[in-house]
């Protein structure tokens, strides 16, 4: 027998998620969110079955429900529904190898203490980690602080178990037949109830080493954390403070007092002093978000960056080593910073609650995009933003080809004033070619948005979500809403430099294409031995992003997928299209003539080692940048240590034996 509640404080309790729309709504005494009929606790993926049972056979509306931690309302409540609260399914275990089997309510924490007991980690480190759960991150393709280094929730995933009203099954490793894996990952719930997961662990880092730098402009920054990057040099982590973070958030030697710097502290201790003014102290100040931004950009100069290593001992010396080398254009600050920022990185989740006490509201926002297009994101974005409230941002979850921005704002406690916050924010986001989710999911927040990016997956989101859930009972209207879009041109092919992609005619033969990119001065950095879109599903590393954009022909219409590095809007289709559909794909290049080493070692040896080849060869990895001789010295040690294992299979060409 299913556990079942009908109590009013449960249903309550499941009414919303932490999406501040709610709380606004809930502070200044508006309409309380529509609660759910009642509330259900399965313990197994059968008791989870019977629920979705009865729920189709009713008519009800079910939403699935973790921690009740998102910020965009993906699990808020609706009126009748049943909230299926999946917290008593929190089994962990078995952890063999490099994997652990763990059910969908355990909260992140405790996987991870968990695991670090037999001296592993998956290393997943969102800043909602004490009060998220694993089925959570799934459902929303969500991020971590280290995404760098171990890539994103979804890039852990080697398989599910699912229950939708027609079928139970599983995706990736336990999959039979056809993989929806890519389907299920960022569906919110849409298309089945998550029941089991299969997650890839890496041994406790050894070492770590973290630091601090400040520059003169995130400018310079930004070329200083693109060079790392494409340098090979693999931080773990790296997070830059554009001048406004940097001086309101106290870091660096960018943040220190200066005359009358104070005088909003001022302000705030005599207001407080007024029990009558208390509850309205940020009212003023936050009506008027162009002085204040003017006024905070004024006395703000200089930005910090965090960055760190983590890893294996040697392998964390060498690469921190010429790291910082790279990172000399700026000024270095010391351990301290960096340190503290990793002993309190779990805090920022917890922060907000005294502004909206005080009549106003707190929200982030994270977008994402190429190198390239990272300065027009950022501009339109906190220009937009900056219309409405109080606004800084901070740059992480960096990868070789772009990067993540971290908006976080605070505004009048009014919900006229935050759904207008986030229609010109959204909007600013993809006039500038940014993803509006990095790594928070979709929700009602920003599903209109996401619908728009995603438009030309929509019909096959719906088409599976009608063979899967007949009667849409599964989290329903919550993700692809009907939106006029028109049908995009194709991208235009050619190449970005700077963020060191291309973007190429998906069925090209192999030689064409490679003797066009060599004039160009680049090659492949995955090489290809036939046509793009004949490798699309080849396996990839975490931290790896094969392919960043594409556009397919789906029934008729086409779907371009914006290039880039990560995104949360959804699911991820991108590799799992049929090869046939795709037209172009944008995917990631190295340059030609670059000083390499090349060593005859196996990927799986080169892993053993915590090392990460630039390239892998047939029979041989490739090295790159500074360190690239002491890398590849290391891997050549680790050869006698770790047996080759058998080689894959080949991947064969969808093309071949076609009829012209």
């Amino acid at each position: 027998m299913v556990p079942v509640s009908v109590d009013v404080a449960e249903r309550l309790a499941h009414a919303r998620d932490l999406w501040p729309r709610g709380t606004i709504a809930l502070a200044t005494g508006g309409a309380m969110a529509p609660s759910p009929a009642a509330v259900a606790w399965p313990r197994t993926e059968d008791e989870i079955a019977a629920c979705v049972s009865w729920a189709q056979s009713e008519g009800v509306a079910i939403v699935p429900y973790g921690a009740g931690s998102g910020v965009c309302g993906a699990a808020a409540g609706r009126a009748g529904s049943l909230a299926l609260d999946l917290k008593r399914m929190n089994r962990i275990g078995p952890i063999e190898g490099d994997t652990v089997r763990v059910q969908p309510g355990v909260l992140g924490q405790h996987l991870e203490d968990a695991l670090e007991r037999v001296g592993r980690a998956t290393r997943h480190s969102p800043s909602s980690i004490w009060c998220s759960t694993v089925g959570g991150w799934a459902a929303s393709r969500s991020a971590g602080q280290f995404s760098s280094k171990y890539g994103k929730f979804e890039d852990m995933v080697l398989g599910l178990r699912v229950v939708a009203p027609a079928a139970r099954f599983g995706t990736g490793a336990w999959a039979e037949g056809e993989d929806l894996g890519p389907w299920v990952m960022g569906s919110e719930g849409a298309l089945g109830i998550i029941s089991d997961l299969l997650v890839r662990t890496v041994p406790v880092p050894a070492a770590r080493r973290l630091g601090a730098w400040r520059f003169g402009s995130v400018e310079a920054a930004w070329d200083a954390m693109r060079g790392l990057l494409q340098a090979d040099l693999h931080p773990a982590v790296l997070r830059l403070y554009d001048p406004v973070d940097t001086r309101i958030a106290g870091k660096g030697t960018a943040t220190k007092a200066s005359a009358g710097a104070g005088w909003l502290d001022e302000i705030r201790r005599a207001a407080e002093s007024v029990p009558a003014l208390r509850s309205h102290l940020l009212s003023l100040p936050l009506a008027l978000p162009r002085l204040l931004n003017a006024l905070a950009q004024g006395v703000s100069s200089g930005c910090v960056l965090i960055a760190g290593w983590e890893g294996e001992a040697d392998v964390v010396e060498v690469l921190s080593r010429y790291g910082g080398a790279l990172l000399s254009s700026g000024e270095p600050l010391g351990e301290e910073l960096g340190e503290h920022w990793y002993a309190h990185r779990h805090e920022v989740s917890y922060k907000s609650a005294p502004i909206f006490e005080r009549g106003g509201f707190a929200d982030t926002m994270e977008v994402a995009t190429t190198w390239s297009r990272l300065p027009a994101l950022y501009e339109g974005v906190r220009a937009a933003l900056g219309r409405h409230v109080l606004v800084m941002a901070h740059f992480s979850h960096v990868y070789r080809e772009g990067c993540s921005i971290y908006f976080s704002f605070a505004g009048v406690g009014r919900l006229e004033v935050y759904d207008a916050t986030w229609r010109d924010a959204l909007a600013a986001a993809s006039a500038a070619g940014g993803t509006v989710a990095h790594h928070h999911g979709v929700g009602q927040l920003k599903m209109e948005a996401a619908a728009r990016e995603l438009a030309g997956i929509a019909p096959r989101f719906h088409a599976l979500k009608a063979r899967l859930d007949p009667k849409g009972v599964l989290n329903p209207g919550r993700l692809f809403p009907p939106v006029e879009v028109p049908e995009p041109a194709p991208p235009a092919l050619g190449i970005d430099p700077i963020s060191q992609v291309a973007t190429l005619a998906a069925h090209e033969p192999a030689a064409t294409r490679d003797a066009w990119l060599a004039g160009e001065g680049w090659e492949l950095r995955f090489p290809a031995v036939g046509p793009l879109a004949s490798t699309v599903s080849a396996p990839k590393q975490p931290w790896e992003t094969r392919i960043l954009g594409a556009s397919a022909l789906l029934d008729g219409r086409r779907a371009v997928f914006l290039p880039v590095p990560r995104s949360a809007a959804g699911p991820d289709p991108r590799a799992s299209l049929p090869p046939d559909s795709y037209e172009t794909l944008t995917v990631p290049i190295v340059r030609r003539g670059e000083a390499v080493a090349c060593v005859d070692v196996t990927l799986v040896e080169c892993l053993a080692a915590d090392l990460r080849p630039t390239r892998v060869l047939p029979g041989a990895v490739e090295f790159r940048g500074p360190a690239a001789v002491e890398l590849a010295a290391m891997a050549t040690r680790t050869k006698v240590r770790v047996p080759a294992p058998p080689a894959p299979p080949a991947v064969a060409d969808p093309t071949e034996g076609r009829a012209s």
